[in-house]
């Protein structure tokens, strides 16, 4: 067996929210901005001291408020190239110079690369709700499953994982946690946890079902070592790679088509297959599909739900045409009528998806550790969805077939 790196240390495992002391290192390329850095810290009443070039150290009484008042002097541009660590204040040792500057050169910069942008920083200050999750994941994160379908029987091939949190009010949803998360810098480590909680959560009851696991490319670097999480909880839940259908939605701008083309064939190269999700929602998504070749494609709801419109149609039509060239699998999302459903099928869509077949929901098996793990009185289900063992039901698979 080939040994895989360990991925350890990096942002995808480590929450590192803004520590707690009175002085500020700040970092920047950008000369203008570290000006504007020194004259807002003098305005609060702040010290300066400048360590190294590019650096500035800033001494104050009210890191919280002297971070408020960086955010509103700088513009959003500066705010994103500028970085910022708060130092912490050791209690010095004997003989220890521990005045402002006297921190090692070497050691400040280390910690410069390592630091958040201010906007990152400010937005940890107003998203800590979503830190106290990340800090112990197993207890508030889950995955619920929306059953994917043959439309030609509507019988059940798949499952796509979604991802849930348990918060002190309720259920939150994934567009919140991966918006604030996006802004505060943990967009890796949550990506990672959605992974992870979907191929664990599949454990158990997955039977040969294709599971649909979603990921965000810019959060991996390297894939035979970012990747390494993901790896051994598909092994730890007992699911074999060929099962995995591993999906990018095109809301995701693909700056890098290589490191995607890369990533795509790390995936078919362990077994698994990948897909393009939101197809149709952009011109881009066509070509998208040309180049990376996926094995699945899906749909957008949009589009979907638009059938049997002529425009929808003619949509549908041609992504069905270039997937028949390549040999790619294409799926229709969205489904929620009978009509849809039999017009994505009339148009040769092979698989469907929506709630015409089905909610998401989470499994018995799964339920149960949840409510095991964090206690059922705390546990926030998905509304009107947290039935036990789902499966199609047979009223929607009779209407389904009757639609043809």
């Amino acid at each position: 067996m080939v040994a895989v790196a360990q991925c350890a240390g990096c942002t995808c495992r480590e929450l590192q929210p803004a520590a707690q002391g009175t002085r500020l290192l700040v970092a920047s390329n950008v000369a203008h901005s570290l000006a504007a850095v020194r004259r807002a810290c003098r305005h609060a009443g702040g010290a300066v001291v400048t360590p190294e070039p590019g650096m500035v150290e800033l001494v104050t009484d009210d890191v919280t408020g002297l971070l408020h008042v960086l955010a509103k002097e700088l513009t959003s541009v500066e705010r994103d190239e500028v970085r910022v660590l708060v130092l912490p204040d050791p209690d010095p040792e004997p003989g220890q110079d521990n005045r402002p500057g006297s921190v090692d050169p070497w050691a400040l910069a280390a910690g410069a690369l390592r630091a958040p942008t201010l906007a990152q920083l400010d937005a940890r200050s107003r998203h800590c709700d979503l830190a106290s999750l990340l800090a112990d994941e197993l207890a508030h994160f889950y995955s619920v499953y929306q059953p994917i379908v043959r439309l030609e029987d509507a019988a059940v091939v798949g499952h796509e994982a979604l991802l849930r949190a348990s918060g002190p009010t309720g259920t939150v949803m994934p567009d919140t946690m991966f918006a604030a998360a996006a802004e505060a810098g943990w967009i890796h480590m949550l990506d990672r946890i959605g992974r992870t909680t979907a191929l664990l959560g599949a454990e158990g009851w997955l039977a040969d079902d294709l599971l649909f696991v979603n990921f965000v490319p810019t959060t991996i670097y390297r894939p035979e070592v970012c990747l390494h999480t993901t790896e051994r909880a598909a092994l730890d839940a007992g699911l074999r790679l060929d099962q995995l259908v591993f999906e990018i939605t095109e809301s995701e701008e693909v700056h890098d088509l290589d490191h995607l083309a890369r990533l795509f064939s790390y995936y078919k190269a362990k077994g698994c297959k990948v897909a393009l999700d939101d197809l149709g929602s952009g011109f881009s998504s066509l070509n998208l599909m040309v180049q990376l070749e996926p094995d699945v494609v899906k749909i957008d709801r949009e589009t979907v739900q638009r059938l049997p419109g002529k425009v929808a149609t003619a949509i549908v039509g041609a992504i069905v045409d270039i997937g028949r060239a390549g040999g790619t699998v294409v799926l229709a999302e969205g489904i929620e009528t009978a009509e849809q459903a039999s017009a994505a099928r009339d148009l040769g869509v092979e698989l469907g998806q929506g709630w015409y077949f089905g909610r998401p929901a989470l499994r018995t098996t799964h339920a149960s550790e949840l409510a095991s793990r964090r206690g059922a009185a705390t546990a926030a289900p998905e509304p009107a969805a947290l039935q036990s063992m789902y499966t199609v039901d047979p009223a929607v698979a009779t209407r389904a077939a009757l639609a043809r």
